[in-house]
């Protein structure tokens, strides 16, 4: 392995220079060349990544950060799931009291209207500070507009 400080056998020390970018030749003819990079660009995302090499006391400072880490996503994790439950139990009680009320009304909001869950059209468009390729349509009737 290259060492900046270990002096060569001319008695000066030797320093490489690395430039970016820089193509450096190889033995390898260009096809197999291209079949590697191909094979190390498929195998790119079952690369694991490099192993820290740190002293004792590195390790223990990293396992407290990550184990902090973990500890608030933990508590993230746990204030969102129960914030999700309350609004369930929320829904689900309004839901009981609107059966108990009035089931009318309860058949009526439960109901899938496929006129209710259409999308806004496509021909409307909403104003902008730009002036729109089409005129802007203040009457509009679904199906007026014919597509091209």
């Amino acid at each position: 392995m290259f060492n900046p400080f270990k002096k060569s056998t001319f008695g000066i020390s030797t320093l490489k220079t690395f430039t970016r970018g820089a193509k450096v030749k190889t033995g390898v003819n260009d096809a197999t060349q291209k079949v590697v990079n191909q094979l190390s660009v498929l195998s790119a995302s079952r690369k694991q990544p490099k192993l820290l090499r740190l002293c004792n006391e590195d390790i223990v400072k990293h396992k407290t950060i990550m184990n902090a880490w973990k500890l608030v996503n933990r508590r993230r994790v746990t204030k969102r799931m129960d914030q999700l439950t309350k609004q369930y139990e929320s829904i689900k009680n309004a839901m009981d009291d609107l059966k108990a009320t009035s089931p009318a009304l309860f058949k009526a909001a439960n109901t899938h209207d496929e006129k209710r869950f259409d999308k806004f059209p496509i021909e409307m468009r909403i104003p902008t500070d730009y002036p729109p390729t089409k005129p802007w349509i203040y009457h509009f009737v679904p199906g007026s507009i014919v597509r091209k």
